[in-house]
């Protein structure tokens, strides 16, 4: 029998090149187009705006001076230090914050996680981050998310660390005007030990007369366990059904004490993220590790940077970018029909290849 030419390799060399020439064109033919979440992004961004320029206007109707270090004019970045100054802050990472497309960022977490309307979720705020506070009440707006938030009123350098006007009047003030309809429910000082230790003895007093004549319930527990523990018991007896928790900032009681504070993750933490505990001191974990425990998600807002970078958010832009400028309000659609012809021939070319074996080679 005469044998036919050995064409073996050219099936490979073809199905090779239709492989790669698919690929090609499929990168090359990606579009942006508006996610899916988009109208609710857009809707939360501009509540944050509003916010935050209720709040500017709301400064300089009291007469009180925007900060320095503020190049922007947003009313959202304090002072390098203050007596209510906890920690040294970026101030990179304070100017980025002051984006209301973080509260994009925020509905696309909620997305993820499968907040719904209506779910019930935990908010802890230190007032490092005050524009970050209002991104996400302007997202639990946009969502009618059942809240009990709690927020500690000391700060790091550059956030709200003014003590005449600390991010508690700024909350209070966008609730009184209608902007919000989320209540600040617990505060407690921050700072050393969540007491303001460190702060002069008159301004403590200040705080907490300041505490005491608003809405919200004050929160000071010397001992830092019963200070956890009073804290979800507060939550779960608002919140029964609580389905996650937002931390902004570094609040001690959110992130823990000493060496146990938690500091590994960054953004959308779900429960699948195991820490060992075997030679760790429970009594000196935070909020955040006792939820994760409880296996419930957490949205960490902290490293600012790394969230920027992630839902591509300029990092120090020069200016505060307007709302719908982001990465975060679209993603890539690839054109199907090339890979899926593609994928029609590659499921031929094994059935030729092998009927010219059987037919030519096989003597």
């Amino acid at each position: 029998m005469k044998r036919h030419p050995n064409y073996v390799d050219y099936f490979f060399y073809i199905w090779a090149l239709l492989l790669i020439v698919a690929l090609l064109f499929t990168k090359s033919s990606v579009t942006e187009d508006k996610c899916r979440y988009y109208d609710e992004k857009i809707a939360a961004s501009r509540l944050a705006k509003t916010a935050m320029e209720e709040i500017k206007a709301y400064k300089e109707e009291c007469n009180i001076p925007l900060a320095t270090e503020d190049t922007y004019q947003s009313g959202m970045i304090g002072d390098r230090y203050t007596v209510i100054t906890t920690t040294l802050g970026n101030l990179q990472s304070k100017k980025t914050s002051v984006n209301p497309n973080f509260a994009a960022v925020i509905i696309d977490m909620f997305k993820e996680a499968e907040i719904k309307p209506g779910d019930e979720v935990a908010m802890i705020f230190s007032s490092s981050f005050p524009a970050l506070n209002l991104c996400v009440m302007a997202a639990a707006e946009v969502f009618n998310l059942k809240t009990c938030v709690m927020i500690s009123l000391g700060a790091s350098s550059y956030g709200a660390n003014d003590p005449v006007f600390t991010y508690l009047e700024m909350a209070e003030h966008l609730k009184q005007e209608g902007y919000f309809t989320k209540n600040i429910d617990y505060v407690s000082l921050g700072g050393e030990s969540d007491l303001g230790t460190e702060f002069p003895e008159d301004i403590r007093n200040q705080l907490l007369q300041r505490i005491e004549e608003s809405s919200a319930e004050l929160i000071y527990i010397e001992d830092y366990v019963t200070n956890i523990d009073n804290r979800l018991e507060k939550i779960t007896k608002k919140l029964p059904n609580v389905r996650a928790l937002i931390n902004v900032g570094g609040n001690l009681v959110s992130m823990g004490k000493d060496e146990e504070s938690f500091s590994e993750k960054n953004g959308l933490i779900f429960p699948t993220y195991i820490k060992s505990r075997l030679n760790r001191d429970f009594t000196k974990i935070g909020l955040i590790d006792r939820f994760l425990d409880r296996k419930i998600p957490i949205m960490q807002m902290l490293n600012i940077k790394g969230l920027a970078l992630e839902y591509g958010l300029p990092y120090n832009p020069p200016v505060i970018p307007e709302v719908g400028d982001g990465d975060v309000y679209y993603e890539a659609q690839y054109g199907l029909t090339v890979p899926f012809i593609a994928l029609g021939i590659s499921v031929i070319l094994p059935g030729l290849y092998y009927g010219y074996r059987k037919k030519y080679l096989i003597l």
